[in-house]
C-alpha cells in the first residue's frame, strides 16, 4: 500500500496528526460508556472524484467518473443519482466540517488522487481511515455488548437481517435497522434515527448522505455515530459462530 519515501513537512505533519486505530477505539469507548455524542465521517478517492466532477460538471445527473464502466449505476448504488452539483458540495462539506472526527483516506497523504485535505476546512487532528477495517471482531462485540442496542443504517435489507439475528441471538443486543439508498431520504432518516434510543449508530450512507451521522449522533440522546461506509460486511458478527457460547 505505501513504500518508504521521502516526504514533505506537510505530509510528516498530517502523519503527526492522525489518530491511530487502537487509540481511536478507545475515544470511541470513553464516549459510549460516558454517553457522549462522537461522529467519525471516512472520504476516499470516491468522494474526491465526485467532488471534483461536481464542481467542474453543471448537471450531476449523468456520468461523471470516467474509470467507471458503468457510472449511472454506480451513482445509484452510492446513493447520488439525480443530486445537483450544489447539492452535493454542500453535503459533502457538513459531512466533513461537521462531525467530531474526520478520517480521510490516508493514502492521501502520498498519493494525490486520494488527497481530500486540502477540500475542507483544516483540522488539528485526523482519524485513520481504515479504522473499521483494523479493529478486530472482539474489539467490535465489545462495542455491541457495551452499547446493548444499535442503530444500523443501509441499503442493504439481507445485511441487516444478518445483523439483527447474530446480535439478538449471540449478544442478546437489540439492533434497529433503517434502510437508506438514495440521497433524497437523507433528512428522513436523520429524523428517524434521532428518536431511536441506541447509543451506538453504524452507518453506510453514501457519499451525499454522510452528514447524517453528526447529526443524529448529537440529536435525542447523544449517540456515538461511526462511518463504516464499504466496511459494512466486516460488521456483520460474521465470527459469533466460532465464539463459545456466542460471548466473549
Amino acid at each position: 500500500m505505501f513504500e518508504p519515501k521521502a516526504l514533505t513537512e506537510n505530509q510528516i505533519n498530517l502523519c503527526e496528526q492522525t489518530i491511530s486505530s487502537n487509540t481511536f477505539y478507545m475515544l470511541v469507548g470513553d464516549a459510549l460508556v460516558n454517553s457522549k455524542p462522537l461522529s467519525v465521517v471516512r472520504m476516499g478517492d470516491g468522494e474526491r472524484q465526485l467532488l471534483h466532477a461536481a464542481m467542474q460538471s453543471p448537471i450531476h445527473n449523468q456520468a461523471t467518473i470516467e474509470e467507471q464502466s458503468d457510472p449511472i449505476g454506480w451513482l445509484k448504488r452510492m446513493g447520488c443519482y439525480g443530486i445537483s452539483n450544489s447539492e452535493l458540495i454542500n453535503r459533502l462539506g457538513w459531512a466533513a466540517d461537521e462531525c467530531s472526527y474526520f478520517a480521510p483516506s490516508i493514502s492521501g497523504i502520498q498519493l494525490d488522487n486520494f488527497n481530500l485535505y486540502d477540500l475542507f476546512q483544516p483540522r488539528t487532528k485526523y482519524v485513520d481511515n481504515f479504522f473499521c477495517n483494523a479493529w478486530t471482531e472482539e474489539m467490535k462485540i465489545q462495542l455491541f455488548n457495551t452499547a446493548k442496542h444499535v442503530l444500523f443504517i443501509h441499503r442493504n435489507t439481507s445485511a441487516a437481517d444478518a445483523m439483527q439475528i447474530r446480535a439478538k441471538y449471540a449478544l442478546d443486543v437489540k439492533v434497529t435497522y433503517i434502510k437508506l439508498e438514495s440521497w433524497t431520504q437523507s433528512e428522513e432518516v436523520i429524523e428517524k434515527g434521532s428518536k431511536i434510543e441506541a447509543p451506538l449508530v453504524l452507518f453506510s450512507a453514501g457519499p451525499a448522505s454522510k452528514y447524517i451521522g453528526h447529526r443524529i449522533a448529537t440529536s435525542g440522546i447523544p449517540k456515538v455515530s461511526l462511518d463504516i461506509g464499504n466496511a459494512a460486511d466486516y460488521w456483520l458478527l460474521n465470527g459469533l459462530k466460532d465464539i463459545p457460547n456466542g460471548r466473549r
